[in-house]
This record gives C-alpha cells, structure tokens and sequence, in this order.
C-alpha cells in the first residue's frame, strides 16, 4: 500500500500515465515510486487539486459517508410548519388566543426565510409553504379566538355586576327536614336584567352557610319586583335563611361559583 494506493497494481516501478486508482480523472502519473498530482482527461493535463494521494473511498465507503454524513436541515421551515399547527389548534381558544397568535406570525415569518433557504439547500420547500399556510388560517383563527375572549370577558363582567335591586328575605320556615325561604327582589336599573340568587341557609347570628340553594330570576323589567323561594334539606338542623349573593345571568349558563 503507497500512499493509499495498492501497490500491487503494477505501477510500482514502472512510471509512466496510468488509469486514476481515485476515479477523478482518466490518467494519473505514476513516477515509479508513488503516485502524483500530474492527472489527465480528455488528452488535457491537470494538477490535481488535491494532490498526489488519491486517497478517494470507494462507492461502499461514499455511501456509508453520505449516511453518517449531517443532513442539511432546513430548521426554519419545519419550524414555520409546527408552529403554523399549533396557532390552528390553539388560536381559536379564548385567553391562550394571545399564544396561538404569536405562533401564527412567528410561523409566516419563518416561513418566508424557509422558502428562501429551500432554494439554497433544496429541502424544506413544502415545510415552509405549509407553515405560511397555516399560519395565515391560524391569524383569522386568533382573529375569532380574540371575538370569543371579548364574549367571555363581558359574559363575566355581567355575572359579577349585576344591574343595581333590592333583595330581600321575607320569610324563612321549615316544613319537614326542609326550610323554604321566600324573598323579593326588585331590579331599580333602568334596564331589563336577569339576576342570579344565592340564598345561604346558616346557623343563627353568623353569616357561614351550611347550606346554599341558587334562585334565576329571567328578564326583571326596571321597575318590576320579582318574588322568589328556594328549598334546602338540612335535616335536624337549626338553620335561618339570608340573601348570601345577587348576581347577573350566568355566562353560557355556566355558573363560575360552583
């Protein structure tokens, strides 16, 4: 073996042009001691650019290289891809809508430097043009994710607040195991209003519910008194029956303290 080369090939000794051992080129210069970067194709003498040791791998060993080899990835555009699916899976969902819109923009603009880098390496193409795509559908998806949010918030907000009235407990009695409370309430807004009533029942002199019955009162016009009862079991128990809360119509008949 001579720089790489097996000697054995009948070059040793015997200088003169010789088939290229490292398939370059057609003809390689052997002095009769070793190999040189003296090389010739097509009748054309060159240098060898890489000098006198063709040291070239043969096809076996090119294709275990090209496997072990890195493969030159194309992160922008998978990046623009995943994150174009995730502002369509999330965009549409109130407060995370504030995430799936960062995904959305962060995916078009990742998509755009993956399709300029797909024309340089010739892979990711289809990654970023899917992450342009579905980061365009994932902006309008936030667009109706921001619309619910807004719903939700102000659904909320009226629970909370509700219009301005007068609740009161007119009677608390037993009957059985059972204590019924009946109550007024009159809405002094100046709009039709929907309220939502806690009645606690509680030991006498304290405010802690043992128990808790929720009365809805539907389109209280401004002006109109509203009457009211609400049952609980409590058993043996000396319970005495309170207005524990008034709020608004319940947000998508959701009720947030249960």
């Amino acid at each position: 073996m001579v720089d790489g080369i097996d000697a054995t090939d009948g070059t040793q000794g015997n200088a003169g042009w010789h088939p290229d051992p490292a398939n370059r080129f057609e003809l390689r210069y052997h002095n009769g001691r070793a190999w040189t970067a003296d090389v010739s194709s097509n009748g054309e003498r060159f240098v060898d650019p890489a000098g006198s040791r063709p040291n070239t791998p043969n096809l076996g060993q090119q294709i275990q290289a090209s496997t072990n080899a890195p493969v030159d990835r194309n992160a922008p555009a998978t990046a623009s891809m995943v994150l174009g699916i995730i502002s369509l899976c999330i965009g549409w969902m109130p407060v995370v809508v504030v995430i799936g819109l960062l995904a959305a923009l962060l995916s078009i603009v990742f998509g755009i430097k993956g399709g300029r880098r797909a024309k340089e390496v010739g892979v990711g193409g289809g990654f970023a043009m899917t992450g342009i795509v579905t980061g365009t559908v994932g902006l309008l998806a936030c667009v109706g994710g921001a619309m619910f949010t807004v719903s939700i918030l102000r659904a909320v907000d009226e629970f909370e607040n509700p219009a301005t009235n007068q609740t009161v407990i007119t009677s608390c009695a037993r009957s059985a195991d059972q204590i019924i409370a009946r109550g007024s309430l009159t809405n002094t807004s100046a709009s039709t209003s929907t309220f939502l009533v806690r009645v606690f029942f509680v030991r006498p002199g304290t405010d802690n519910a043992q128990r808790q019955a929720n009365v809805v009162i539907n389109d209280v016009a401004p002006g109109q008194i509203e009457t009211f009862e609400a049952r609980s079991n409590v058993g043996a128990l000396d319970l005495e029956c309170i207005v524990g809360a008034v709020r608004g119509p319940l947000p998508y008949g959701l009720d947030p303290g249960t």
